[in-house]
């Protein structure tokens, strides 16, 4: 094991500190974005919640339209149906007022 740059114990997995939970890359299947910033809640990339990761072992995201929890897995949001990525080519919705895809124009109402 290698030590922690944050607490210099011995307690450094490949993703996070054991000791001072410190998240260095993300977990999330697919994801592995390397975290440079300390003490972030999400990760940057695919949104994923690092305290009900690090806790419970769920992968949730929190819909920047209603603030939810949602699972990181749902293509839309349950509660107000913002669409996290387009249903047809997959590419990432950027903003909450996006009524067609950037990349395929599909219609994301």
């Amino acid at each position: 094991m290698e030590k922690c740059p944050v607490c210099k114990e011995e307690s450094k997995g490949k993703y996070w500190c054991k000791s001072c939970r410190t998240v260095f890359v993300c977990p999330g299947q697919g994801c592995e974005y390397e975290i440079r910033k300390r003490g972030l809640d999400d990760c940057p990339k695919c949104g994923l919640l690092f305290e009900d990761y690090l806790t419970q072992r769920k992968m949730y995201r929190k819909c920047p339209k209603c603030k939810k929890k949602q699972g990181l897995s749902d293509p839309q949001c349950r509660y107000c149906r913002y669409w996290f990525n387009c249903p047809t080519c997959g590419h990432k919705v950027p903003s909450t007022s996006m009524l067609t895809c950037p990349r395929c124009a599909t219609s994301l109402r």
